[in-house]
């Protein structure tokens, strides 16, 4: 992809090899099942304080609600599964920000494999969108195996 910015979505994005979001809500006081009440909303995963993980051995410390694109959207543009979590949020700001207040911790994370130079895009609307809802969004980037990423500073 250029750097100039595209409008147009690239569902085989050529420089992607997979990638999906995840909205991710963490509470310490509300489990999973009421912040599937107040998003209405049905969570992909969730678990549960207390919870066993890392095979048995750790105890979660706090309540995990998520809503991945994963098996959802099979484009290789983020802005395609950012698009279908805002989706699934509609004009649920308030109740969004209701959350924040309540002490939640809401993000979405990208996974982004990569296959070159280039990467994922952001359109302003969504950036807006987001802003307004309070949602910070981060990517977890990996590069195929073998693929060295390097860039000489001059």
């Amino acid at each position: 992809m250029s750097s100039e910015y595209s409008p147009e979505y690239v569902d085989s994005y050529p420089t992607c090899v997979a990638t999906y979001s995840t909205l991710r809500v963490f509470s310490d006081d509300f489990a999973p099942e009421e912040i599937t009440k107040s998003l209405r909303i049905e969570p992909t995963k969730a678990f549960r304080k207390g919870d066993l993980h890392a095979q048995g051995r750790l105890h979660r410390k706090t309540n995990g609600w998520f809503y991945s694109t994963e098996k959802l959207c099979d484009s290789t543009d983020t802005r395609r599964h950012l698009d279908t979590i805002l989706a699934a949020l509609g004009d649920r700001i308030e109740l969004i920000k209701g959350l924040h207040e309540k002490g939640c911790s809401i993000d979405i994370t990208c996974y982004w494999a990569s296959s070159g130079q280039g990467g994922p895009w952001l359109m302003p609307q969504q950036m807006l969108k987001l802003g307004l809802m309070g949602i910070s969004i981060w990517w977890d980037i990996y590069f195929q195996e073998g693929e060295v990423a390097s860039r000489s500073i001059k």
